[in-house]
């Protein structure tokens, strides 16, 4: 590894008004590196790569390019400097293709440097100046577009469907589109925000791998990820944030995972002791030969059969992409059944309400677009359900006063910050956010609680804060169906463990202790002993 400069931070501070979101920070990101940022949600992760990629601009301090100081005004600027970004939360245009959406990443990258290859990749030539450069027209052409992102897809291992509109793709496909976008710009500098949230085990190896090729190319990655085993195993150094300052600094494992925990949330994290309750016969969900389409009129799930019981937690583990999304919505009445039944306490609901009142609660795999309304304060978000609108409200009319009440028992039970019911929900961090999803769905006592990715992009201690009220459920003899693309959430909370593939579910349980046998399942293999 190059121990050269290529990335510098001094004294960088960022404030939003009074709150100090990056406080003096100094980094160094050296040429050929893979650098690991660890920290809790609002610790200042994404607000300094936000910094560094022109999103934002610092209010003191400075950035440096091998030893030159920059001034980014926007991300194109970042880009001018060698430096891509995979954000956790997609800078994606929804209404085009996946091709689309690489192609515009390709006319920006082109015309930074005036002069591309057909690819759109920069002239080796090219040594940079001090000129502005020229803007090159770019012209799109579809099966050109098609063409470039299948062969991104391939050379990566990253499959996604070029003629695809990237509102009907899956969290999980979108977070590729974004790593394909990466990948298509060819940064020196890459920052990673999250980006192996939804991959499986296989995939990890295989983008890890591709990683290591890009730090034998002498290219220079910012890892950020809230999963102690990768970062331990792909990293050369990590860097700690808590409350905006830089706390850790050092050459990966001179701390145990245990100790990096320590640095994060400045105390010792305890481990979640699961209740060993003994499974009853009282079917809570039961779904018989379901068969669903996708956005794409395709066949996503296919002849799925699954019982759920009173006192345990079901886990469903896999790829994203696989049905896991129909499958929850289908159960919610969000998407319509092609054949087959989905009943609930012996009922068969038809619609988002009549679930709703069968004693059911949500958590949608993507909060900020499904969980909750941005725009709408804290306390209107808790109460976006039907049992809390109907305690709330007369003759359809909501009453303030107890809004406000409900709201802030809610806020405190659930620990939710700043405890201000009359803030936007944009306002909070991302932990914050899936607390309130939490104490909406989690607070009327539901019978069946549907979890899809629960976790997804948090940090331990709010992972931790998930995990416990999921194991309360159960204690409380409900019934729990975690759908995750976090292997290592299921097999650490689930009672009875499936994995799904193409659409079919796989009952995995005897597997829970071989993780290659998982993998080969995941893929669709059905044969774990070859």
């Amino acid at each position: 590894m190059d121990t050269e400069s290529i990335l510098e931070l001094k004294n960088i501070t960022k404030r939003f008004g009074n709150l100090i979101a990056v406080d003096n920070v100094n980094f160094e990101l050296h040429a050929g590196e893979i650098h690991a940022i660890l920290g809790e949600n609002g610790a200042g992760k994404s607000t300094l790569m936000n910094l560094i990629y022109g999103l934002y601009q610092p209010t003191d301090g400075s950035i440096h390019i091998s030893g030159i100081q920059k001034q980014f005004r926007s991300p194109r600027d970042a880009i001018a400097n060698g430096v891509g970004m995979v954000h956790q939360h997609f800078m994606l245009v929804e209404n085009l293709t996946v091709a689309e959406n690489i192609a515009l990443t390709v006319a920006k990258f082109s015309s930074r440097v005036g002069k591309t290859h057909p690819r759109g990749e920069i002239n080796p030539s090219h040594k940079g100046n001090s000129n502005k450069p020229k803007l090159s027209k770019f012209r799109y052409k579809t099966d050109e577009a098609i063409q470039i992102t299948e062969s991104l897809s391939q050379q990566y291992g990253l499959t996604v469907d070029p003629t695809a509109l990237v509102r009907s793709l899956s969290v999980g496909l979108k977070q590729r589109v974004e790593i394909l976008k990466a990948l298509a710009v060819d940064a020196r500098i890459l920052i990673l925000d999250e980006p192996t949230a939804v991959l499986s085990p296989h995939e990890v190896t295989g983008f890890f791998n591709i990683l290591r090729k890009l730090k034998d190319d002498n290219r220079s990655i910012l890892f950020i990820s809230h999963k102690m085993k990768e970062v331990l195993e792909i990293s050369d150094r990590i860097t700690v944030l808590r409350h905006g300052k830089k706390v850790y600094n050092g050459i990966t494992g001179e701390l145990s995972t245990r100790e990096l925990a320590r640095e994060m949330i400045g105390e010792e994290v305890t481990e979640i002791e699961r209740n060993q309750n003994i499974i009853t016969n009282d079917i809570v969900l039961n779904i018989s030969n379901l068969t669903i389409r996708g956005n794409r009129d395709e066949i996503t799930v296919k002849d799925l059969n699954l019982k759920t019981f009173r006192g345990e937690i079901v886990g469903i583990a896999g790829v994203d992409g696989n049905g896991q999304r129909e499958l929850a919505e289908a159960i919610m009445g969000l998407r319509p059944i092609l054949s087959g039944k989905v009943e609930i306490l012996g009922n068969q609901p038809i619609g988002t309400r009549n679930i709703r009142q069968c004693s059911v609660g949500y958590i949608p795999e993507d909060r900020r677009t499904m969980g909750i309304i941005t725009s709408f304060s804290i306390a209107e978000n808790l109460l976006l359900n039907v049992p809390h609108l109907d305690n709330i409200s007369k003759w359809t009319v909501i009453d303030q006063t107890s809004k406000f009440k409900t709201a802030k028992k809610l806020i405190d039970n659930y620990d939710i910050r700043p405890p201000n019911a009359s803030i936007p929900a944009a306002a909070l961090s991302g932990g914050n956010q899936q607390k309130i999803v939490l104490a909406r769905e989690i607070s009327p006592q539901p019978d069946l609680l549907v979890a899809v990715n629960p976790t997804r992009g948090l940090d331990i201690s709010a992972a931790q804060y998930v995990h416990k009220n999921m194991l309360t459920q159960r204690k409380k003899n409900k019934s729990v169906l975690l759908i995750s693309t976090e292997l290592d959430e299921v097999l650490k909370m689930s009672d009875r463990l499936y994995v799904m593939s193409r659409g079919k579910l796989l009952e995995a349980t005897s597997h829970r202790d071989d993780i290659a046998a998982l993998g080969l399942l995941m893929t669709g293999e059905t044969d774990t002993n070859a």
